[in-house]
């Protein structure tokens, strides 16, 4: 397997933290993207129990150790709604104008 690393800082870690083991180094990475992984999983699955109402924005943001408008971001990053509009709840409020 043919390594070849164009980045100072990716060399220097290779080399240093590494002592240029490329397997050990590979491991790391991928265990990196699996770790990444797990941790997307986990923000969708709470924003999934938002969006079904099991959950607050800020007990979400809170969960997450985000502010509320970087939860926002979130919910925008997964096309997940952040305004819930209840027919119900409209009709009712329609019906107030009559």
């Amino acid at each position: 397997m043919q390594l070849e690393i164009q980045d100072t800082f990716i060399t220097t870690l290779f080399e240093t933290k590494f002592y240029k083991d490329k397997h050990r180094f590979i491991e790391a990475i991928k265990e990196s993207f699996k770790l990444k992984s797990k941790l997307e999983a986990q923000e969708y699955n709470l924003l999934k129990s938002y969006e079904r109402g099991e959950l607050s924005l800020g007990q979400v943001a809170n969960i997450l150790n985000l502010s509320k408008s970087e939860t926002i971001d979130l919910l925008k990053k997964y096309n997940i709604p952040y305004v819930h509009i209840d027919k119900e709840h409209l009709v009712h409020e329609f019906m107030a104008f009559e």
